[in-house]
């Protein structure tokens, strides 16, 4: 899934620390008395500040940082009490990997304009930077309670809760605010991610269409889509998808989606096609274990056994404690009738993997193809045990009893 992007951000209190200037103080608590004379300086030099606060928001913009800095130093000669000079100087600060000096920044902008939801989001960011999640979280709910339109707050707010395993939470949000951004595809595309981690895959995959619709060229969105097809056992629409993206010449070195079309195309019965991407997969990452043995499954599923034994002995190199490489061995094995070495590879997948019910199935299947019927019915047992609506294993117990 692509993840969301990483925002960050460190926040000292100023009045816990006592960095608040006087200047400063004095600025943002009000006004005192001022003669006619003070007030018409003071004007004038808002003014001024502000002239020098677009001049810098032109210099960020070009990526002039120096020019910048210097701009927003004259500003806040000019004006201390300037929130959005502030806020500016936090973010050039951010950019530029300072966020004590941000956080100070913030500090004194949150001061000078307590409404002011930018000043708590950066503060969230510079938070999220230092890895202080729930303060983070805190300060992005402020900015989403001040300014409740902006989505990037409320994205940011959900990020944090998952960030602090708080899942079911960050989902709530995101399903709360979904249909007040009807038009965003990224609430969608955020709330579908999160249902496919919580296992919800036929919600997903209705949240995620709206985000494609919404977002018909996002090719991201297209790709979380696919996957939560697949998930949902949607092979075909998956696959359709999945070619759709592999299209783009800057897909066709992502081997992790061949190795998606793959399955969806292993899962449809098309097993030349899906040998096909898998063996592009191992070229394009010979590391994979998944490809070696996603091209196993294929070969095996069409019947050619050397291109199996081929491809396991190369997902055996790479990693023999593979359960799933061992129990694909046994099954290679068991088709060449080789019973005592299929039995070998069920027992180390057996063990590698106690939890895995298939194994000790195939093993109960090979003791009973050997005549030890008696023992066979031990190990269906035992995974109907770990598992009591195991199909294959109710089937195999009840076919031994008949």
């Amino acid at each position: 899934m692509r993840m969301m992007r990483t925002r960050t951000f460190l926040v000292v209190s100023a009045i816990a620390t006592g960095l608040l200037l006087p200047l400063f103080t004095a600025g943002c608590a009000g006004d005192q008395k001022l003669t006619q004379k003070e007030q018409a300086t003071k004007q004038w030099n808002g003014t001024r500040a502000a002239v020098m606060l677009s001049l810098a928001q032109d210099q960020y913009q070009n990526g002039n940082f120096d020019k910048c800095r210097k701009t927003l130093t004259d500003a806040e000669r000019t004006d201390p009490t300037n929130a959005k000079v502030r806020v500016l100087s936090a973010k050039l600060a951010i950019e530029q990997g300072q966020l004590e000096m941000a956080e100070k920044e913030l500090a004194i902008a949150r001061e000078c304009d307590p409404a002011d939801a930018v000043a708590e989001y950066l503060s969230g960011v510079v938070c999220q930077r230092w890895q202080k999640p729930e303060r983070a979280y805190e300060f992005y709910s402020q900015a989403a309670e001040k300014a409740p339109n902006e989505l990037p707050y409320v994205l940011a707010r959900a990020e944090m809760l998952v960030q602090m395993d708080r899942t079911s939470e960050a989902l709530a949000l995101l399903q709360e605010k979904v249909v007040f951004f009807e038009h965003s595809a990224a609430i969608r595309d955020a709330t579908g991610q999160l249902l496919v981690q919580e296992g919800r895959y036929a919600d997903a995959v209705e949240m995620l269409r709206q985000a494609s619709i919404l977002a018909s060229t996002d090719e991201q969105v297209r790709e979380h889509l696919a996957m939560a097809q697949y998930f949902n056992k949607q092979y075909r629409e998956a696959s359709d998808n999945f070619a759709r993206l592999l299209k783009d010449t800057k897909n066709q070195k992502r081997y992790d989606l061949y190795l998606a079309q793959g399955e969806c195309q292993l899962a449809l019965g098309k097993c030349s096609e899906a040998r096909g991407s898998f063996e592009l997969a191992s070229r394009l990452s010979p590391s994979s274990i998944q490809a070696w043995t996603g091209t196993a499954k294929a070969a095996l599923q069409g019947n050619d056994t050397r291109r199996a034994d081929l491809a396991l002995k190369r997902a055996v190199a790479l990693d023999g404690n593979s359960a799933e490489t061992q129990l694909l061995l046994g099954y290679l094995r068991l088709k060449e009738n080789k019973l005592k070495e299929a039995l070998a590879a069920f027992h180390r997948a057996s063990q590698l993997d106690s939890q895995d019910t298939v194994s000790l199935c195939m093993i109960g299947y090979v003791l009973e193809k050997n005549g030890q019927g008696v023992k066979a019915m031990e190990y269906y047992g035992r995974a109907l045990k770990l598992k009591p609506n195991d199909e294959m294993a109710k089937q195999l117990m009840a076919s031994t009893n008949d």
